[in-house]
């Protein structure tokens, strides 16, 4: 499965990177104007889909090098392997533009945070 995007693919602003600093996601749209996907700006989230897989390069490194300096131990070491997780989001803002979001694990969580 291919990793998250973190970018707006459909709606209002289109194209658009999605990022956060700190605790506050947003959208970059232009390269010193953000609009920050919070309270202030959005009425509104909906899930979509949710996607999760485990890397299987990372898995399949874990185990060689957890192989070679435990010995029969190397499962447990595969299996910190990094998972992707891909989330597409419907976020209704209150001007009533909308916007679908494709976003990782950690922007997800943020934006779940700030929006409750």
């Amino acid at each position: 499965m291919p990793k998250a995007r973190n970018k707006v693919i459909a709606g209002a602003y289109k194209g658009k990177i999605v990022s956060s600093a700190g605790m506050t996601p947003y959208i970059i749209l232009k390269l010193t104007k953000t609009l920050n996907l919070d309270k202030t700006n959005v009425s509104h989230l909906e899930l979509i889909d949710e996607s999760s897989d485990i890397s299987v390069a990372s898995a399949a490194t874990r185990g060689f090098i957890g192989e070679m300096l435990l010995g029969p131990i190397e499962l447990v070491t595969a299996g910190t392997a990094k998972r992707d997780e891909r989330y597409i989001v419907d976020a209704v803002f209150k001007d009533g533009q909308r916007s679908v979001l494709e976003i990782d694990g950690d922007l997800y969580r943020l934006l779940a945070v700030t929006n409750l």
